[in-house]
């Protein structure tokens, strides 16, 4: 690599990428910080040296002056939230995610940005052909019901479109059931935390039976995958897009874990390790939802491209997780 480079990550102060940025400035990148929140708003101190700029994507106007200077995107700007946020805000959410790609990639090509490196979701395999899914059954899915996994789907066709039309280069990523210490809730509900922090809230603080929200438990699967380990993998993936290797090139992959469970059986664990010495019982409360019943993925492609896999079990991003939470209940 010639010259120090300088990434730019939109969404650069949220859960996945406040850390993105750290991780790629340690590895000596410039780094820039686009996002419409400010790092203290989030709860994120950005190390010195990383530059932030507050600016609203949705803005064509300011889409431009916030992508000034870049050398590749690393596209993480997003409204997402739990099942409770996608049901209750869906014209939101299609509205702000398809704002913030009509603004962003017109401004990659005024700003002749030539890479980009977009963050999609598990949710477009809402419908799946067959379990596991690869990367090669987006193009057998059924469209996602689910209205955030329709807004990232669309923006994987802006992927598309914008290297047919203007040449631009893109690595498409979907990250699957990312989990770790410092994930907040976007709201005050059971329903308003992912799975795994709300089970772990619950059973820390005594519920019992331990209580189940949405789907069948003994049905519904996730790939769960650490965060660090989610960091570590678009990382890898940023670095070689600066280098414009082939491997990455006009291609997606699938961020996730090969080794899947039920939810009930995550349940087991985590009432294994962190419950109060009783036998596990639980109950089920049927809400709304619109989501996944199983999300069992494939890993081939990037385990053998970039040679990328999960390092952290199940049971130590669990007890990562649970300290953070006890950390935090604490302060």
């Amino acid at each position: 690599m010639s010259g120090r480079k300088t990434i730019l990550i939109t969404g650069g102060t949220g859960y996945v990428g406040s850390r993105v940025a750290e991780a790629l400035q340690k590895r000596g990148h410039k780094i820039i910080v686009v996002d419409i929140a400010t790092p203290e708003s989030r709860g994120a101190i950005a190390s010195p040296g990383i530059e932030f700029r507050q600016h609203d994507l949705r803005s064509p106007a300011e889409a431009i002056e916030g992508l000034r200077g870049a050398d590749i995107v690393v596209h993480l700007a997003a409204d997402i939230g739990s099942m409770t946020y996608m049901r209750e805000h869906q014209a939101e959410i299609l509205t702000n995610n398809a704002l913030i790609d009509s603004a962003l990639y017109p401004a990659l090509i005024a700003n002749n940005i030539p890479w980009i490196i977009y963050s999609s979701s598990s949710m477009v395999f809402q419908h799946p052909p067959k379990f596991p899914y690869t990367e090669a059954d987006i193009t057998k899915i059924h469209p996602p019901s689910n209205i955030y996994g329709f807004a990232k789907l669309i923006g994987e066709y802006f992927c598309h479109s914008y290297n047919k039309q203007h040449g631009l280069s893109y690595t498409i990523i979907r990250y699957h059931n990312i989990y770790g210490p410092g994930e907040d809730s976007k709201g005050v509900s059971p329903g308003d935390i992912h799975v795994i922090p709300a089970l772990l809230e619950k059973v820390i603080t005594g519920q019992y039976p331990l209580q189940f929200l949405g789907d069948p438990p003994e049905k519904a699967t996730r790939p769960f995958v650490y965060v660090d380990d989610a960091v570590e993998a678009t990382v890898e993936i940023a670095e070689r897009a600066l280098r414009a290797e082939k491997s990455v090139l006009n291609e997606d992959f699938n961020i996730g874990n090969d080794t899947y469970c039920t939810i009930l059986e995550l349940g087991k664990i985590i009432w294994k390790f962190f419950g109060d010495g009783r036998e596990f019982k639980y109950t089920v409360v049927s809400i709304p939802s619109d989501t996944a019943l199983r999300r069992e993925v494939d890993i081939t492609k990037i385990r053998e491209r970039i040679g990328w896999k999960p390092k952290t079990s199940l049971e130590d991003g669990l007890a990562k997780t649970a300290s953070w939470l006890k950390a935090r209940a604490r302060a």
